[in-house]
């Protein structure tokens, strides 16, 4: 969900034609659509049509090749060509990649975030990532992270609020109460954290240089509180 909120805000903040938006959600039920190849034709995509009146000359050319039998499928170089050339008409780029982790491979995650990195040389590209720490992605130097985790507080304060809306049976036995607590803090394992409020998270993002610094967010999952 912290993507979800980042996405919200830049499409708030940045409605204009002259900033670029682009999102991925990775998601573990459809590894098998997750190549690298497909993910970055999801962001050419995008951004082709991000507040665009008219659909690029070079994205045109490839679709009529396609029709005609000429070019069934653009190649890497192709798709990394295209999006440098449509990344040139934003006067900046936000890419937000989430649940990184959710990628069948290492090779994928590394080969994709490559690409990436690439966009950002000779332009404005700003990438937010996240993903588990269980995982360690390639990156520059010069990346800026912020690992977000659930304190065990948040949840104890989360789930007392939900309790009046069991049912009277849990209600009137605390100790049950208890159980369910103790049972659902333990299977959450820092996963579900409240942000109060999202400011830490986009000022992060906007103090990324362009065309250096990747901000990659280690989170666990859902809303996030930093300490």
């Amino acid at each position: 969900m912290i993507a979800s909120i980042v996405v919200d805000h830049l499409k708030t903040y940045f409605p204009d034609d002259e900033t670029g938006h682009a999102f991925l959600y990775c998601i573990y039920k459809r590894q098998e659509n997750q190549e690298v190849d497909n993910l970055l034709a999801s962001l050419l995509g995008q951004l082709a049509l991000w507040k665009k009146p008219i659909i690029p000359e070079a994205i045109r050319e490839w679709y009529n090749k396609h029709l005609k039998g000429e070019n069934p499928g653009l190649s890497r170089n192709e798709i990394r060509g295209a999006l440098c050339s449509i990344i040139r008409t934003y006067s900046r780029t936000f890419i937000i990649i989430d649940a990184l982790d959710e990628c069948k491979t290492d090779q994928i995650r590394n080969e994709l975030l490559s690409e990436i990195y690439k966009l950002q040389e000779g332009s404005d590209v700003r990438l937010m990532v996240t993903f588990r720490p269980s995982i360690e992605p390639e990156s520059p130097s010069s990346m800026a992270k912020l690992e977000i985790r659930a304190y065990e507080g948040d949840i104890e304060q989360y789930l007392s609020s939900r309790i009046s809306g069991l049912r009277t049976v849990v209600q009137k036995n605390n100790e049950l109460q208890r159980k369910i607590r103790d049972r659902i803090s333990a299977l959450v394992d820092g996963m579900y954290v409240q942000l109060h409020p999202p400011s830490l998270i986009y000022s992060q993002l906007f103090k990324v240089p362009p065309c250096a610094t990747l901000h990659q967010l280690a989170y666990r999952q859902s809303h996030g509180k930093a300490n």
